[in-house]
């Protein structure tokens, strides 16, 4: 038996395990009070052990078709499912229709990974990856958690609540080209944008680290359109 094949599969199965544990933590035992700070780490697991089931199966040549659609499904739990649970816990009102931002997160999430196992392999990201998405509200539930008056002022309000998920769906399965850190180029200060991110992550992490997060990904938004419109000039 060929062991090395399976190990991209058992870091994809550790992703959909903590993804889930994300969910179940979120109300241990069915306790009122929400976790965001533990749910939040688990998903932090969730994106590392993407990060190194697709590393792993380029440096074993371990690709599958089995590996490439468990990652999806994985996905699909980890950074759709998982934070939209999670964002409707966040809900300012217990109406039904607050429901609605947390079924677009999902649904985004899943037409996202569906259009991104359909293209083909690019250095760069066609619209805003769903990883990238489940970062950004990450960075919202750390900092409900620490009450930063900011996010918990912004969440209270339901248009913003409704807004955000909207615009963060158009943008998963928008066309926009968005850099990507496996695309790095030599030598290594041609990767301009790149070091912009980390810059910036770095200097807001400094500057409040509760906001560093979901700054960071808009940032990265708005990096990747000045590098689209920069290469149409």
């Amino acid at each position: 038996m060929n062991i090395k094949k399976y190990i991209p599969s058992f870091f994809t199965s550790l992703n959909l395990s903590f993804g889930f544990m994300a969910i179940a933590l979120a109300n241990p035992m069915g306790t009122t009070k929400i976790n965001f700070y533990i749910c939040s780490v688990m998903l932090l697991f969730s994106m590392l052990f993407d990060t190194l089931d697709g590393y792993l199966a380029r440096k074993l040549n371990a690709q599958s078709e089995l590996g490439k659609e468990l990652d999806s499904l994985a996905d699909l739990v980890s950074f759709g499912v998982a934070p939209a649970y999670l964002y409707y816990l966040l809900s300012p009102d217990t109406s039904f229709w607050f429901i609605i931002p947390s079924v677009l997160i999902v649904v985004a999430s899943g037409l996202r990974l569906a259009k991104f196992n359909l293209l083909p392999a690019y250095d760069y990201f066609q619209g805003l990856p769903t990883p990238a998405n489940a970062f950004f509200y990450i960075g919202l539930f750390l900092a409900v958690h620490y009450q930063n008056d900011l996010i918990t002022n912004l969440m209270s309000n339901p248009i913003v609540y409704f807004i955000i998920p909207i615009i963060f769906g158009l943008l998963m399965l928008s066309s926009l080209k968005m850099f990507s850190f496996k695309g790095m180029e030599k030598p290594f200060m041609k990767n301009r944008y790149q070091i912009m991110l980390f810059a910036s992550f770095i200097a807001l992490l400094l500057f409040d680290n509760k906001l560093a997060i979901p700054l960071t990904v808009i940032m990265f938004i708005f990096l990747s359109i000045l590098q689209s419109t920069r290469r149409k000039l």
